[in-house]
């Protein structure tokens, strides 16, 4: 078995949807290196594509063309992810799911991000842009 290693990454990315494999995948890894069972590291890697995946959505309205930067710092114990935008500033008062109890596709994002995460954080950036913070501590593990 692997032993845990600190795991630490920035990137600015395109905000384009076929790099989403590419996230989930940075998310995972992340995971795995900070000490987190293959169980949680999928809800992890769930909850990231999902905050990166609004970015797109609903920050960029669909643009592909638009910069999403990464950092991630994943060190034995935690997981903390970073996901910046240049966009327009949403109140995060205004960021919600839909109730759970509306049987339909989609609108679920926040939600999923909520349960997994210890940490989910919308603050206005130096860009007027929205950075989500997603962090996660491994239970009964180091902080």
């Amino acid at each position: 078995m692997a032993h845990p290693v600190d795991l630490v990454f920035h990137a600015t990315l395109p905000s384009d949807p076929r790099l989403l494999l590419f996230v989930r995948t940075l998310a995972g890894e992340g995971a795995s290196a900070a000490g987190f069972s293959d169980d949680e590291r999928g809800r992890i890697e769930l909850a990231v594509v999902e905050g990166f995946t609004n970015v797109i959505r609903h920050a960029y309205k669909d643009r592909h063309d638009q910069p999403i930067t990464l950092r991630l710092r994943a060190p034995v114990g935690s997981f903390d992810l970073q996901i910046e935008d240049r966009a327009v500033f949403v109140d995060p008062a205004k960021i919600a799911s839909r109730p759970l109890d509306h049987v339909r596709p989609g609108g679920l994002g926040v939600h999923l991000m909520k349960t997994t995460m210890d940490v989910v954080d919308y603050r206005k950036n130096e860009f007027g842009g929205t950075t989500l913070t997603l962090s996660k501590r491994v239970p009964g593990g180091a902080s």
